[in-house]
This record gives structure tokens, sequence and C-alpha cells, in this order.
């Protein structure tokens, strides 16, 4: 089995490198963001960026930072798949929950982007409901998510790393240079 992991922070492409993967090889993947919408669906809440804090940060207490990608990487197991990703890796917990769950199956890409300007606006064009369209706010809630998460610190946990400086193809063509040149999906 080979489970892939992508960390970066919000807006960095790290949804578009799984999606590429996905697209292109056949690669499932499940987000632990879309574990917390579920909740807050369940629970009848708006999934704001507020909602889905307040529902992690409960989890968190409940059950302990990297319950959601224990969760993920369960259902991964029960589906019985040789290769699949994992989005919402944040923070170093989750990254050594993966790495302890997996074992030597798990493999992390960190995905960074220079500017944190072009992060938000490809953030406001995919204009989802729990985005901000203020830049201020959107620098804020970075600031909160790396004080919370320690994104950084995760990232620099990673087994390759991807510039997201350029256009979509560039990320797909590094993301496929992965695939071709370090046996990305290959089982670990």
């Amino acid at each position: 089995m080979r489970v892939i992991g992508v960390i970066g922070r919000n807006g960095s492409g790290k949804d578009e490198v799984l999606k590429y993967l996905r697209d292109r090889y056949g690669v499932p993947f499940l987000s632990t963001g879309d574990m917390v919408r579920e909740i807050a669906a369940r629970e009848g809440r708006t999934p704001d960026r507020p909602t889905l804090q307040e529902i992690s940060d409960s989890y968190f207490r409940k059950h302990g930072q990297g319950c959601f990608v224990k969760m993920v990487s369960d259902k991964i197991r029960e589906n019985g798949w040789p290769v699949a990703g994992i989005s919402g890796v944040r923070s170093p917990q989750d990254v050594r929950t993966l790495k302890e769950a997996l074992r030597g199956s798990f493999v992390l890409i960190a995905v960074t982007v220079t500017d944190p300007r072009v992060r938000f606006e490809r953030m406001r064009q995919r204009g989802e409901e729990r985005d901000t369209d203020s830049y201020q706010r959107f620098l804020e809630q970075d600031a909160g998510e790396e004080h919370l998460f320690r994104v950084e610190e995760a990232a620099g946990m990673a087994d390759y790393s991807l510039t997201n400086d350029g256009s979509l193809q560039d990320l797909h063509r590094a993301v496929a240079d992965l695939v071709a040149r370090r046996g990305l999906l290959a089982a670990g």
C-alpha cells in the first residue's frame, strides 16, 4: 500500500496535486476537511470557517490531535486501495500519526507558494463558502492556522517538496516527475 499525504498552506495547491493524481493515475483521495464538513452537515450547521474550526477543536479535545488523519487512514485501509491520497495533513502530530499508522507506506509532499497574495487569489477563484474575500482576514487566518497547527514545521517533515509559483500545468508536470522519477505510486 502507498498513502500520499499533501501539506501546505491554504491556497497552495494541495488538492490540485491530489486531483491530478486521481485524474491522471486513478488515485482516490480522502480529505480530513471533508470529514469535518460531514460532521457539520450531520449536525445541521453551516460549513463556514468558524464552525469548522469549532468542530475541529471539539474533536481535538475529545480525541486528540491527529484524530482526523487517523479516521482517514482507517477508511483507506478499509477500502483496500493499493494507492490513495490524504488531503488535510496540517500538523506535526498529523504526520507522526500517519507515519505510525501506515508505517513505511506513507509519503508526504509539501506544496509551497512564495507569495501569499497568489495563494489568496487562487483561493478566491475556487469560491468556496469557507473562504474569505478579505486579504487581511486571509493573512489573519493563515497566521492563526500556523500558530495552531505549526504547518511549516510539519511541512519540514515532508519526503518531497513542490513549489507552486507557476501555472497549473507546471504543478502537474512536477507531480508527474515525482511519479516517473521517484516512484511516487510504488507501494511502500
